[in-house]
């Protein structure tokens, strides 16, 4: 779920093409069921060795996207990309991909749409931007959301692994992945500007794989053949579905219909995720998560119809409503 990848298009457009319209709802289905791969993967192998695996899969094939921005780098902004790719690709995938192994799909995938608000409050600290009341009181609708969520099964250790202070932590994880998403997509900003945002996050999604590669060696060739078709499969799709072609097909359809309308399907992300959880892992949906869900979604739609008080000319890459897990 990166969302730092969406190309400054946001001019309304007279008509929403349709196939536009199906390349970002694919795009959002593609995300909403990463957290559910990657819990299903994490079962069958260490979240480092998966993380190599899947980087090392999604950088060779975005490295073409690449190499453009590689030839026009400032020693700042290099400095500027090295920090991006720490922290949309370390940062957030890592303590997610980690968090999943003691949280449930579906609980990961409602959390990950509090992403926004980290970005809204993020840019209020750093960027000096001053977010209207309403998107405050989106954002306290949203955490309640999230604390509704995380809390009561922390509490009775309700999580796929049991005991909860592991439920605790694995959502304490996917917080600290949204948290460091939300300095990625503001920290990425400039670089989407002068060189595009699919270009820009093709850099930083292959700059960020390459601390993973210190650990390639933990990956043996008997470990590679134990592993079940299944994990390779989903391996697969983390790495080509959701990291790649989730990317192109997102922003293609961003280009030519606009982020404004298009970014209103990322709302269906939470939602692809607890069905997703449901229909494959078997995961329960109580009347609790319902709610919390509800209330996340909520407030970041509240937030999100906000716009903030300064900066208004805004690059797509770093908008509120468009944020999504879609590392």
């Amino acid at each position: 779920m990166m969302a730092g990848m969406f190309p400054v298009g946001s001019e309304r457009q007279p008509r929403l093409p349709a196939w536009a319209l199906a390349g970002g709802l694919v795009a959002v289905v593609l995300w909403g069921l990463a957290p559910v791969a990657t819990r299903a993967v994490v079962a069958h192998i260490a979240p480092l060795q998966l993380l190599v695996l899947r980087m090392g899969l999604a950088s060779l094939v975005l490295l073409p996207w690449a190499l453009p921005v590689f030839r026009h780098l400032t020693v700042r902004s290099a400095a500027r990309l090295i920090a991006a790719g720490a922290l949309g690709i370390v940062g957030y995938t890592l303590p997610v991909t980690v968090g999943l192994q003691w949280l449930h799909a579906s609980t990961a995938g409602l959390l990950l749409a509090s992403e926004p608000i980290w970005v809204m409050l993020i840019g209020r600290a750093f960027l000096s931007e001053r977010p209207p009341a309403r998107a405050w009181v989106g954002s306290g609708v949203a955490l309640a959301g999230v604390v509704l969520l995380a809390g009561p099964t922390a509490l009775t250790g309700g999580g796929p692994e049991g005991g909860g202070h592991r439920v605790l932590a694995g959502a304490g994880l996917v917080l600290a992945g949204t948290l460091a998403f939300g300095a990625y997509t503001i920290v990425l900003r400039p670089l989407s500007q002068v060189h595009g945002a699919g270009p820009a996050t093709a850099a930083s999604t292959v700059v960020g794989a390459v601390p993973f590669l210190a650990f390639a060696g933990t990956i043996t060739a008997s470990r590679l053949t134990q592993l079940p078709p299944s994990a390779w499969a989903e391996l697969a799709f983390l790495g080509l579905g959701s990291s790649v072609a989730g990317m192109v097909l997102w922003n293609r359809a961003v280009a030519i219909a606009g982020s404004s309308r298009v970014s209103l399907l990322l709302y269906l992300e939470p939602v692809v995720s607890v069905t997703g959880a449901v229909a494959l892992l078997g995961e329960h949906v109580t009347v609790p998560m319902i709610a919390a869900g509800l209330l996340i979604l909520a407030g970041v739609a509240l937030a999100s119809a906000s716009k903030p008080a300064s900066k208004p000319a805004r690059n797509p890459a770093g908008s509120v409503p468009e944020q999504a897990g879609s590392v």
